[in-house]
């Protein structure tokens, strides 16, 4: 039975109506309603800006009944176009009557007719790791889709290629790159995550054969400091077409009720459209000019996505800028680049209900008023008016409340609002986060996220980032620190203050995670700035049960769940793994390109019927990880089970990376359910990407698992000093097995390059889930880079890598009441202590200030240069390296990198020069030089720093900063 779904409420004109009131698609027809005097030719024409009826046939002409027409019209022209994406319009003698409409009912079934999927809890993330989205137990996602990474301009390779019908014509994507998409929104799917894609268009330059230039605003502006978000091309026949097409292919990929490939229930079209300049470049324009394209796209993506998939959303994408211009408009009286949030919501709420209103929602971006600056209960520029200058997490509730008028509803309801990216910088800089920082970064999230909780106008809090960013302008805002020594720009290294926060906030375990919080804001308790705050309604979501293991051990009593003799029996990659094969008797499972070491890689089986667990006490499989996997000292089996009760469990077991199948089994509870789903996953340590591969010999439900015959603890070690001979040495093993950890550890002995006092100590009898801490010190390291420490349990070696801290630096100028001596020198126009400056980070390394150097407008591969002589010289003969931080202007145009340089001149007329050619813009470097060797060290004469683009000779009058010039020794 097919149903008529309104997409729009007509609304009457103050003057009368004219011209056509509705469009109805139907499977195979359209109908055109509305009202006229006379008769009329009804135009089904592109929904490009520069589509126009002349020219033009009509597809019907009507004579009006009592003031009223209707006509009927294939749904399919004749050169195949599918006029579900035209725009109509109504004419006499060759003149519009009325406004241009667009499809605004649909009376056909869609190829999924499901509801959007139920969830729990507001908590989301825009997840860049699906395997740790899974633990942390996220109800939400975002992620990024380029439309231009995916579609291609023309067929060029076949077999790298799929094939798309669309609109009588056939349209090409890169098989590779809706692969890798497929990876990350499949798992999440598989989690009953609901999933929002947050469609973008980026530049690819370089690849000839990407729909890129077809798909971006023509206007887009190559201006230096215009940004590299793109607008999308409403303006031309060619671009709507391939914009179409690309959002055809994905709604019918991603809207299928099977969810082979996962499934997407809300597009966010573009990012921060206010902030176009930047975010959604389409060149100057005024907002009536920019609103009129993109409410365009905004209506391609809604007509194609609920085609497909009738529930899903479609959102406009908004940043924290309300009655405030964003900055970056040459006439703010007149603005052509950055737009005020509200005036653009109330525009394109006159934009779409003149075409025909359609159920757009509201993705909006409260971060706090100073993105650096966490503690948004202070901010000054966030008020409860309607007015307010900007809608932060301080104000939120007054977004809901402006759009609940009258005006802006669909039907009789309001706009939905989901808040799909902001998050809480943890300041300072980025590899040296203190734990001060940190608890405030938290303490912002957990007050924002129970401000959101409480209100039910807000359907979802998806948290912005996953893991830190290097290149993200200074701000460290992920729930993970990241590695700052990868090539990666955010590889992670480790989880941050807010993680637990994180992981908690929606369970019972809520209040218990964020008490801590409470003194930082400066607050009592919660409902002094939370409405309605309710403790007995915070646990949103049952955590997933984390269960004891065993490994190595017999698995006896045994049930099937998988056997790769011929096939794969049912086994599909899951997070992070690119192919399961049956080969030889084994399970083997490739994984996916760039998935990071300690990432979690494996395989998922759905039971069709769930398997009966009576008499069964483990879940196991026999897992063989080869010797060059690279996946570090600790490799983890994880084997994550769902029952039919909705229950979870979850556990781990360390295996050897040998070469050699292990058993490995996790704890059943008494009387489980039904098991409906299983994984089998492998994970390691570090932030390198290997492509690593493992074998699963057999899966199975078991009744008995023989107790360990390998040690199967996570380790851990941490030097207190970077000056290990005599530093303390903190061991921590955390028992993941059944049974308690006893009998005798020896550390360092036979392997690693650390020896230790004592060298022998006992296990602890902690049980599962507790860690035992061992406390020793350094007596010796063998080697140059002593690296690990060596323990024996159970009569066998684990080599645990030793963090080890950085060395103490010793600060010789920090610019804090002077310039440290520095003049200007080739090609820098002046000089200046700064406490603030407009590149990002936007402020000194530490203390209050900076020293700021502007060059001259002088080609940008040409050095700019500041130096330093001293009369008195430098005494660091305890140096072994001395290093100055440094920051700097990016946006050289056609620039292929940025180097900086450091010299170091001696009383005895030799120098020393290091040159950082990997240096990163906007953010703090340490360029240092090795001076461990060089005798002049010990009367350091002058200093001289440079800085240079690479690569372009474009004229070009960066600013660059120095801060904390000093040494540490070794």
């Amino acid at each position: 039975m097919i149903i008529a779904t309104l997409l729009t409420v007509p609304r009457a004109y103050a003057d009368g109506p004219v011209g056509i009131e509705a469009v109805t698609v139907g499977a195979t027809t359209i109908t055109i309603t509305g009202r006229a005097a006379g008769e009329v030719d009804l135009y089904a024409i592109g929904a490009e800006r520069t589509a126009s009826i002349a020219g033009a046939d009509p597809v019907s002409t009507v004579i009006p009944t009592s003031g009223r027409f209707s006509a009927t019209i294939s749904r399919i022209a004749r050169d195949g176009t599918d006029r579900l994406f035209s725009q109509f319009v109504a004419a006499a003698d060759g003149k519009p009557v009325g406004p241009s409409r667009y499809a605004d009912r649909f009376d056909f079934a869609p190829a999924n007719p499901a509801p959007l999927p139920a969830t729990t809890s507001k908590k989301g993330l825009q997840v860049q790791l699906t395997d740790d989205a899974e633990e942390l137990g996220i109800q939400h996602a975002a992620l990024n889709l380029d439309l231009a990474d995916i579609m291609l301009l023309k067929s060029a390779d076949p077999d790298s290629e799929i094939a798309f019908d669309h609109g009588g014509s056939t349209y090409y994507f890169d098989a590779a790159a809706v692969t890798a998409f497929d990876r990350q929104i499949k798992p999440l799917t598989d989690d009953g995550i609901l999933v929002n894609v947050i469609l973008l268009l980026y530049r690819h330059p370089g690849e000839a054969n990407s729909a890129a230039e077809v798909l971006i605003h023509p206007d887009a502006s190559t201006e230096p400091g215009a940004g590299p978000v793109f607008g999308f091309n409403t303006e031309t026949a060619d671009g709507v077409r391939y914009l179409s097409a690309a959002l055809d292919f994905v709604a019918q990929r991603y809207g299928r009720q099977d969810h082979r490939h996962g499934l997407a229930s809300g597009y966010i079209v573009g990012n921060e459209v206010n902030a176009q300049w930047t975010w959604s470049n389409s060149g100057e324009k005024s907002l009536a000019e920019f609103v009129d394209g993109y409410a365009r796209a905004v209506r391609l993506v809604s007509l194609a996505t609920k085609s497909a998939f009738r529930a899903a959303r479609t959102y406009l994408s908004l940043e924290h800028h309300w009655t405030l211009l964003p900055p970056g408009n040459p006439d703010p009286e007149n603005p052509t680049r950055n737009y005020r949030g509200r005036d653009l919501v109330d525009e394109f709420n006159r934009v779409a209900e003149r075409g025909g209103d359609f159920d757009w929602q509201v993705a909006y971006h409260p971060y706090p008023e100073n993105l650096f600056e966490p503690d948004f209960w202070n901010d000054e520029t966030a008020t409860e008016t309607p007015d307010t200058p900007r809608i932060t997490f301080k104000n939120i509730e007054v977004l809901p409340q402006y759009l609940e008028a009258a005006e802006f509803r669909y039907g009789d309801q309001p706009r939905r609002i989901i808040l799909s990216e902001q998050g809480c910088n943890t300041p300072g800089q980025g590899d040296a986060l203190t734990e001060q920082a940190e608890r405030l970064q938290a303490a912002c999230y957990a007050l924002a996220y129970y401000k959101i909780k409480f209100l039910p106008s807000i359907d979802s809090f998806i948290l912005h980032r996953h893991v830190d960013h290097r290149q993200e302008g200074g701000l460290n805002l992920g729930l993970w620190a990241a590695d700052h020594s990868r090539e990666f720009p955010a590889a992670p290294l480790r989880k941050k203050i807010i993680y637990d926060v994180f992981a908690g906030i929606d369970t019972a375990r809520s209040t218990e995670v964020t008490t801590f919080a409470l003194p930082i804001i400066g607050i009592d308790d919660w409902a002094e700035l939370v409405d309605g705050f309710d403790p007995s309604k915070l646990a949103d979501r049952a955590e997933v049960l984390a269960v004891p293991s065993r490994v190595g051990g017999k698995l006896a009593d045994v049930r099937p769940l998988g056997t790769f003799g011929r096939d794969a029996d049912g086994w599909l990659p899951s997070n992070n793994a690119a192919a399961a094969t049956a080969q030889d008797g084994v399970l083997k499972v490739t994984t996916a390109d760039g998935t990071f070491g300690k990432q979690d890689r494996g395989v998922v089986r759905a039971f069709d019927r769930p398997i009966a667990l009576s008499g069964k006490r483990w879940l196991g499989a026999t897992v063989r990880v080869p010797t060059d996997a690279g996946l570090g000292p600790e490799v983890l089996v994880r084997l994550r089970a769902t029952l039919d009760d909705g229950m979870i469990i979850n556990g781990r077991a360390r295996i050897p990376a040998d070469g050699q199948l292990h058993p490995v089994a996790i704890a059943v509870p008494a009387d489980p359910g039904r098991l409906t789903r299983l994984k089998v996953l492998v994970g390691g340590t570090g932030t390198g990407t290997p492509g690593a591969s493992f074998a699963i010999g057999s899966v199975v439900a078991a009744g008995k698992a023989d107790p360990s015959r390998l040690p199967n603890v996570t380790a851990s070690a941490a030097a207190e000093r970077a000056e290990l001979i005599g530093s303390r040495l903190t061991i921590r093993l955390g028992n993941l097995d059944l049974d308690p950890l006893t009998g005798p550890i020896m550390i360092g002995n036979g392997c690693g390059d650390v020896r230790t006092d004592p060298a022998r100590v006992d296990g602890d009898g902690s049980t599962f889930g507790e860690t035992q801490t061992i406390t020793t010190k350094i007596t010796a390291v063998t080697g140059e880079d002593p690296s690990a420490v060596c323990l024996e349990l159970a009569g066998q070696r684990l080599l645990v890598p030793v963090d080890i801290p950085p060395p103490t630096e010793h600060t010789v100028i920090d610019f804090e009441n002077d310039l440290g001596g520095f003049t200007p020198g080739d090609g820098v126009a002046g000089i200046a202590r700064v406490g603030s400056f407009a590149n990002a980070p936007g402020r000194p390394r530490s203390g209050a200030y900076a020293l700021e150097a502007t060059s001259e407008a002088v080609p940008g591969d040409q050095q700019r240069s500041i130096a330093a002589r001293y009369r008195q010289p430098l005494e660091l003969g305890a140096a072994g390296t001395v290093y100055v931080w440094m920051n700097a202007y990016g946006g050289l145009p056609g620039a292929t990198g940025y180097r900086a340089t450091l010299t170091l001149l001696a009383e005895d007329g030799t120098s020393i020069t290091e040159t950082l050619d990997s240096f990163s813009p906007d953010r703090w470097n340490r360029v240092a030089v090795d001076v461990s060797g060089w005798p002049g060290r010990s009367k350091i004469t002058g200093i001289e720093v440079g800085f240079a683009g690479v690569g372009s000779t474009t004229t070009w009058q960066p600013r660059f900063q120095l801060d904390d010039l000093g040494w540490f020794a070794g």
